[in-house]
């Protein structure tokens, strides 16, 4: 059912839904904003005189890279690259904050019908227990279990097996991705990329997606 991402890796599909809250976690077209995003204020500063705002650390995304930095963290972002290297993809992560051991997160796929217009193919989005519990709303007894693979694995076995369902050896572009970047086949070819996003650094919420890229003559 999702060829091209991780053998072993428990997947569930964006519209899962495990309780009455609209809020999706697995939804790939909302972005969660960065900081605690408690329903109440856990945080008290001394030197003010009300209690702090009720989203402590919030901010709604923002394409300046620099007001889009986290306010209440050191270190995420966004990335985007073409290596399949594992261990300089890891090492490109752990940079930027991310939790590479964890296994209680859920994981959410998604295959794009319109590349062009969504600008990546194939994609998962994690979301780690803690915040399905505090963010979403889900009972404890609905949260899914472990998974058998930690957060370093699966994004780097999606990276291997993205690789090997769109790329071509000995090609610097893919006819599988034909068109998928809007490309003619003729000038402009497509290769594939990768990008990856830190949603929620506190949260721990992470999306990893396969892009086209244009390769021209």
């Amino acid at each position: 059912m999702y060829e091209g991402f991780p053998g072993g890796l428990n997947l569930s599909a964006v519209n899962w839904k495990k309780n009455d809250d609209p809020n999706l976690p697995g939804d790939e077209t909302v972005f969660s904003p960065q900081g605690f995003l408690l329903d109440e204020p856990t945080v008290a500063f001394p030197w003010r005189d009300s209690a702090p705002d009720r989203y402590y650390g919030a901010q709604e995304p923002s394409a300046n890279p620099i007001l889009n930095a986290p306010l209440q963290e050191p270190s995420g972002g966004t990335i985007y690259f073409e290596t399949t290297d594992a261990g300089r993809i890891e090492s490109a992560l752990a940079a930027m904050g991310v939790r590479l051991d964890s296994k209680d997160y859920a994981a959410f796929a998604a295959s794009s019908p319109n590349p062009v217009e969504s600008r990546y193919v194939d994609q998962i989005k994690f979301v780690w227990h803690g915040a399905l519990r505090s963010l979403f709303k889900v009972d404890d007894d609905k949260i899914p279990p472990d998974q058998t693979l930690t957060l370093r694995q699966a994004l780097t076995q999606f990276v291997k097996e993205q690789d090997a369902k769109w790329n071509e050896p000995g090609r610097p572009f893919s006819t599988r991705l034909r068109g998928a970047a809007g490309g003619d086949g003729e000038w402009a070819k497509e290769a594939l990329a990768f990008g990856f996003h830190v949603e929620n650094s506190f949260w721990q919420i992470y999306r990893i997606w396969s892009r086209a890229w244009l390769v021209t003559k």
